[in-house]
């Protein structure tokens, strides 16, 4: 998360950032925390599901446009705002003030899928299909009905010019939906950030 750190280190007036102490911890004097998607790669998100529950601050996810199958988890969990980690310094900025304020964030194209005509679904559908998840599996994920997600399948096939699963699983695993490897993976996923008002210090608390 060094990278989004340094990004953020250039609107001091804005807000204030710092990693959170602990993977578990209750992040007080936070106003948002930002999730690298990346942490739920081999796990079981029970680190964001403390983040999202046990703490008062909002969440912001931070999705990986080459692994939104990760942004679906998260969304499982509970996240609600989400923001592609290939996203402008000022973009992300104003993406942190909406989540501190409690406003939505405008609705988003997976840059994953732009050039096949994808939609932000049909690339999540399309990155679990290529992590081997049955249909059941999905529609679970994605909360949806097995009749929703097979009309999205379809839909899907169609604009990646493919008739069945293997097929698209190669197609997927051809356009970056493969997983990272083990060593790919930043220790710490989350970086805290709390707005700068009139009455706010400039330290936050351990």
């Amino acid at each position: 998360m060094r990278g989004l750190t340094t990004m953020l280190a250039d609107f001091p007036d804005r807000l204030v950032v710092t990693a959170l102490p602990a993977v578990r911890s209750m992040a007080p004097g936070v106003d948002v925390i930002l999730y690298d998607t990346l942490g739920l790669h081999l796990s079981d998100g029970s680190d964001l599901d403390h983040l999202l529950h046990r703490t008062d601050a909002k969440v912001l996810i931070v999705s990986r446009d080459m692994r939104p199958d990760l942004r679906a988890k998260a969304q499982s969990l509970g996240a609600r705002s989400w923001v592609s980690m290939s996203v402008h310094a000022g973009d992300l900025v104003h993406s942190i003030e909406l989540t501190a304020a409690g406003e939505p964030i405008a609705e988003q194209v997976d840059r994953m899928g732009v050039a096949a005509g994808l939609t932000t679904r049909e690339v999540e559908v399309l990155a679990l299909i290529t992590q081997g998840l049955s249909n059941s599996e999905i529609a679970a994920k994605l909360v949806l009905s097995v009749n929703t997600l097979k009309s999205h399948i379809r839909l899907t096939y169609r604009k990646i010019e493919v008739t069945n699963r293997s097929q698209a699983v190669r197609w997927g695993i051809a356009h970056g939906f493969a997983p990272p490897d083990e060593t790919d993976l930043e220790p710490g996923a989350s970086v805290a950030a709390r707005m700068v008002t009139e009455e706010a210090s400039m330290e936050l608390p351990e």
